[in-house]
């Protein structure tokens, strides 16, 4: 069985320029990285362009970065770019739109990311068809029908993974119970 390349090892491969692991790179963590920019911008286009950006940036200073983690790089660079532009918005806002924005603290960031993190694990743990059903349905917002036509399956099975993902996902996030009376 093949070893998946470590974060090292892909930055290695795309510092050399290939362009290969760089758009499966940006593929497999496009989805999560809108999704923890979100949390910082609430607008989903504005945290694409955000993550979009990202990804060309590391593309095109691929050569000069010493990236030692880089699942870590990634989420740094898109808070610190998310930040940047809030700091841009604020302003140009008058004193009423400051009280309503969010406040967001390191600490809160790092649970996010830890949450984010225990998702991810979760979904992919799944078996293979249940975890691209999932994601097609929640990450790539697809209805059940557009995934049963492009995956050559019957509604009925999509409704039945998406079910089986669910439960997983809330067995996975259920608070755990101790028994506090001992009677």
């Amino acid at each position: 069985m093949k070893k998946a390349p470590t974060g090292k090892e892909i930055f290695r491969r795309i510092a050399r320029g290939d362009e290969q692991v760089f758009e499966q790179l940006f593929r497999s963590q496009y989805a999560r990285l809108v999704v923890f920019a979100m949390r910082f911008i609430p607008d989903r286009m504005e945290a694409e362009n955000i993550v979009q950006m990202v990804f060309i940036k590391l593309w095109e200073k691929r050569k000069e970065l010493k990236i030692e983690s880089l699942n870590a790089y990634l989420m740094m660079v898109v808070r610190n770019q998310c930040l940047n532009e809030l700091r841009r918005f604020r302003n140009h806002l008058s004193v009423d739109d400051l009280f309503q924005l969010p406040i967001i603290d390191d600490h809160e960031a790092e649970r996010d990311e830890e949450l984010l993190e225990k998702i991810y694990t979760t979904i992919n743990a799944m078996p293979p068809q249940r975890q691209k059903i999932f994601k097609m349905s929640r990450l790539e917002g697809m209805k059940y029908k557009e995934i049963a036509e492009t995956l050559g399956i019957s509604h009925k099975t999509v409704e039945a993974q998406m079910g089986k993902a669910l439960k997983t996902l809330r067995e996975a996030f259920k608070p755990t119970t101790k028994l506090l009376d001992r009677e």
